[in-house]
C-alpha cells in the first residue's frame, strides 16, 4: 500500500508524521487482503482558523482500494486526537465494506442481507446524519457500476449523491440519498438520443 501525507497551515514535526504514519499503516492489517501495491492511503491535515471553536486540526484521510474510495474526516485540537478519531471512522468504513463486498455472486446477483441485518442496517441508517455538500463538482471519468453498488460507494465516501455509469444500461446515472433515508437514482435519458 502506498502512504502520502499532506499538511496545510501546519508544520508537522517528526513525531507527529511518525504518529500519524503509524497509526495510518495499522490499518493495512486491519483491511487485509483487500489491500495491495496499488491501493493508496491519503492523509491530509489542515490547520483551519476557526475562531469559535479549539478544534482547528482538520484530517482528512482516503483510502483508495480499486473499485471503490473510503474516507473518513475530523477535526482535533490537537493532530494526535484528530488522528485517533478519523483513523476510528476509516476503520468502520473499512469494516462495512469488508462485510458488504462479497454480497455478489460470481454472476453478478445481489446476496439478499437477512433480516437481522436489516433491522440493524435501518437502525443505522436512523441514526446516522449526512451533512449537506455545496459545492460544484465536474467528472471526466466515472466507474461502470450497479446501483447498488453506486450507493455503498456514497455512504463509504460520506456523500449524499454518487455519479456513476449504470452498468445495466451504459447510462450516467446519479445515486442520491433521500430525506425520507430511501435512495433514488437519477438516470441521463436524453444521454442515447440523437
Amino acid at each position: 500500500m502506498q502512504f502520502q501525507l499532506f499538511s496545510e497551515g501546519l508544520e508537522l514535526t517528526e513525531e507527529q508524521q511518525e504518529y500519524v504514519r503509524k497509526k495510518m499503516m495499522h490499518l493495512e492489517k486491519f483491511a487485509g487482503e483487500m489491500l495491495d501495491e496499488s491501493s493508496l492511503l491519503r492523509v491530509d491535515i489542515r490547520r483551519n482558523k476557526v475562531k469559535h471553536s479549539d478544534r482547528q486540526i482538520s484530517f482528512q484521510v482516503t483510502l483508495f482500494v480499486h473499485p471503490v474510495v473510503i474516507r473518513a474526516e475530523d477535526m482535533g485540537v490537537t493532530v494526535e486526537e484528530a488522528v485517533d478519531i478519523a483513523e476510528e471512522k476509516l476503520r468502520k468504513q473499512i469494516e462495512r465494506y469488508k462485510t458488504k463486498q462479497h454480497r455478489r455472486t460470481h454472476g453478478g446477483e445481489w446476496i439478499p442481507e437477512s433480516t437481522l441485518e436489516q433491522l440493524s442496517n435501518a437502525q443505522n441508517d436512523l441514526t446516522h446524519t449526512q451533512p449537506s455538500i455545496g459545492k460544484r463538482k465536474k467528472f471526466s471519468d466515472i466507474q461502470s457500476i450497479h446501483e447498488d453498488e453506486a450507493i455503498e460507494q456514497l455512504e463509504l465516501l460520506g456523500h449524499d449523491f454518487y455519479v456513476f455509469q449504470n452498468r445495466d444500461n451504459a447510462v450516467p446515472s446519479v445515486a442520491y440519498k433521500r430525506e425520507d433515508g430511501t435512495y433514488g437514482v437519477i438516470e441521463l435519458d436524453a444521454w442515447n438520443k440523437p
